[in-house]
């Protein structure tokens, strides 16, 4: 499709649906297509997790590395580094991973408290 909108939707429907490799597929293409959309971070978020579901660590860490740089304003920003955190105890990095967790709430001192359960849990996970 050569509607933004339409191969997000239908991109992100993968995601649900648990088709990581068509999500993949999906959101690379409207990163590549449309750069200049208003939910790109989302894009390279959704990117990130549907590597994610297929365990490729190194491929998300990378996408989640170069977004939260590109973004760091975004909503997404501090999901951000938190997958990518998750991604490096994929990779068995946790040390870095830890780091990572740590500076979410450096970065971004008014995260919800939703989102500072799931860093504790993640701390807990990588033996932080």
């Amino acid at each position: 499709t050569n509607d933004p909108d339409e191969l997000y939707r239908n991109s992100y429907q993968f995601i649900l649906s648990g088709d990581y490799g068509t999500a993949e597929q999906g959101f690379r293409d409207h990163i590549s297509r449309f750069p200049k959309d208003t939910r790109a971070a989302d894009a390279h978020y959704w990117l990130g997790e549907s590597l994610l579901g297929q365990q490729k660590y190194r491929d998300a860490a990378e996408v989640f590395l170069a977004a939260s740089k590109d973004y760091p304003k975004a909503k997404k920003a501090p999901d951000m580094l938190l997958k990518l955190g998750v991604s490096l105890v994929g990779l068995k990095q946790n040390d870095v991973a830890c780091a990572t967790f740590g500076e979410i709430g450096k970065r971004y001192p008014d995260i919800s408290g939703a989102l500072k359960e799931r860093i504790k849990q993640e701390r807990a996970l990588a033996a932080c």
